[in-house]
C-alpha cells in the first residue's frame, strides 16, 4: 500500500532548528500544525506556536512545560523525544524545508479528496459538483507574499505617473463611452455592476461594451446565462452592419445592399477575439470555473448576464438577498484572484417604478444583497421613453438614454446625459 506523501526528516529538521533558533520561525509563518504527517509533530509544532506568539521562549525546557501542562507530554513520545529531536542537524535553508512539508500537506488534502470522489455513490454532474466543490475547500497557502518596501517602488511609480503626463494615452481599457472612460479607468481586478429594471438595455449595453472593448484589442469572455448564442450574436451583426436586427429571420426581410452589409460585418467579427459561453442556470462554481478557462484563454475583461441567473446550492431556496449578497461577494473576491474586470448585470427591484422620478439611484440596490459594497464601479442605465404614457410623449424621448457611473473607487462619479440608443441594432453610443 502506497503511503500518503510525507517527509519525517525535513519535519524532524525545522523543529530542531526552531528550538535552536527561535528566528527559523520567520521562514515557518505558514506552517500550521496539520501541515506536518506525524500526530506527535503536530502536537509540538502546536505547543512551540503557542509559545512562540505569546512572545516566549522556544526551547527544550519551555515546549516540554508546554507539554506537560497540555497532559500531551507522553503523547508526543515521552520526556526523551524532544532531546532526540535536538540531535538532529539544524538547517540553515529552513524555507526550503518548510516548502516540503507544505507540498506533502498539500498533495495529501489533493489525495484525500480524490478519494472521496472515488467513494462516493454520486454519478455524473452530481458527482462533477462534488469533486468541484471538494477540491476549492482545499486552501494552499504557498503563494509567495508581496510584501515590498516603498523605498524600492517608488521610483517606478514616479516614472508612470510622469510618463502618463507626457504621454497622450490614457491608462485602462475602453468601454467607447468617452465621458465614462475617463472616469473609470479599468486596467485588471475591478468588479463592475450594470444595473437597471427590466427592457432598459442592460444586455444591450453589455453587448455594445464587449464590442468597443474588442476593436480596442481586449480580449473578452461573454458569459450569457440568460440570453441564448443567436440573440447575443444578431446583435453584434447588427451593430457591425448597421442592418435592423428584426429583419433577421423574417422570409424575405433582407433587401438590396443587406446582404453585402452583412457579409462585410462577418468578415470584421471573423478576426473578434470575443469568447462565448451560453450556458443557462449555472451555480456560482459554474461560473468561477466557467471565468478560470476564459482567462486562461487569454480573457482580459468578463461579462455575466446576469446575476439573478446564478445559483448557489448552499442558499435557502426563495432567499434572493442572500443568494445575491454571496454571489456577488464571491464574484469580487474572483476578479482579485484573477486580476481580470469584470462585468456584471444586475436587475433593480420594481420600487422605483413607484416614485415620479424612474431613474435609478444607489438607494435602488439595497435590496439586491450587498451589491453597492463589493462593487468597485455601478453604471445605471436609463432610457426615459419606456416609462412614457402617450404616443407624442414616447416619440419625443425615442432613443435618449442615460448612463450614471453613480459609483466609482477609483475615481469621479458621473451622468452622462449624451447616451443614444439605436433600437434597430440594440446599441448604445455617446453623442457630442
Amino acid at each position: 500500500m502506497k503511503l500518503p506523501a510525507q517527509n519525517i526528516e525535513a519535519e524532524e529538521s525545522i523543529i530542531a532548528t526552531i528550538l535552536i533558533e527561535n528566528k527559523a520561525f520567520e521562514h515557518c509563518s505558514d506552517l500550521m500544525p496539520s501541515d506536518f504527517y506525524k500526530s506527535n509533530h503536530q502536537i509540538i509544532f502546536a505547543a512551540m506556536v503557542k509559545l512562540f506568539s505569546s512572545q516566549q521562549a522556544v526551547d527544550l525546557v519551555t515546549v516540554t512545560d508546554e507539554l506537560i501542562k497540555s497532559g500531551d507530554l507522553e503523547k508526543v513520545g515521552g520526556p526523551g523525544y524532544l532531546p532526540k529531536l535536538t540531535d538532529t542537524a539544524p538547517v540553515l535553508n529552513s524555507k526550503e524545508y518548510t516548502q516540503i512539508i507544505k507540498d506533502c500537506s498539500l498533495t495529501r488534502q489533493i489525495n484525500m479528496a480524490c478519494m472521496s470522489v472515488q467513494d462516493s455513490s454520486l454519478i455524473g454532474e452530481h458527482l462533477l459538483d462534488k469533486a468541484q466543490t471538494d477540491m476549492l475547500k482545499i486552501q494552499s497557502n504557498t503563494n509567495q507574499d508581496c510584501i515590498v518596501n516603498v523605498r524600492d517602488i517608488i521610483q517606478k511609480h514616479v516614472d508612470r505617473i510622469e510618463n502618463a503626463n507626457t504621454q497622450q494615452t490614457e491608462r485602462g481599457y475602453k468601454i467607447g463611452f468617452p465621458n465614462i472612460d475617463r472616469r473609470l479607468k479599468l486596467h485588471g481586478g475591478k468588479l463592475i455592476i450594470i444595473a437597471g429594471r427590466p427592457r432598459m438595455g442592460k444586455t444591450s449595453l453589455s453587448v455594445t461594451i464587449a464590442r468597443n472593448l474588442d476593436k480596442e484589442g481586449v480580449t473578452v469572455g461573454f458569459l450569457s446565462i440568460e440570453m441564448p448564442e443567436d440573440e447575443i450574436m444578431d446583435r453584434w451583426i447588427a451593430i457591425e452592419s448597421n442592418v435592423d436586427s428584426s429583419k433577421f429571420g423574417m422570409y424575405k426581410g433582407l433587401k438590396g445592399n443587406d446582404f453585402r452589409d452583412l457579409s462585410d460585418a462577418a468578415s470584421v467579427l471573423y478576426e473578434s477575439k470575443i469568447m462565448i459561453d451560453e450556458t443557462g442556470s449555472l451555480d456560482i462554481t459554474d461560473v468561477e470555473r466557467k471565468a478560470r478557462k476564459m482567462k486562461k484563454a487569454g480573457a482580459q475583461v468578463l461579462i455575466i448576464d446576469q446575476l439573478s441567473q446564478i445559483g448557489n446550492k448552499y442558499i435557502k431556496s426563495g432567499d434572493t438577498t442572500a443568494l445575491h449578497s454571496t454571489n456577488c461577494n464571491r464574484l469580487a473576491r474572483l476578479k482579485k484572484e484573477l486580476k481580470i474586470d469584470i462585468f456584471l448585470l444586475a436587475q433593480l427591484n420594481r420600487n422605483l417604478e413607484n416614485r415620479a422620478n424612474k431613474e435609478p439611484m444607489l438607494a435602488d440596490l439595497k435590496q439586491t444583497g450587498s451589491l453597492e459594497e463589493d462593487a468597485d464601479a455601478i453604471l445605471f442605465i436609463h432610457r426615459p421613453e419606456e416609462y412614457a404614457v402617450t404616443k407624442d410623449e414616447k416619440e419625443a424621448l425615442k432613443g435618449i438614454a442615460v448612463i450614471n457611473l453613480a459609483k466609482n473607487r477609483s475615481g469621479p462619479t458621473y451622468r452622462d446625459e449624451k447616451i443614444i440608443f439605436v433600437h434597430e441594432t440594440t446599441h448604445f453610443y455617446q453623442s457630442f
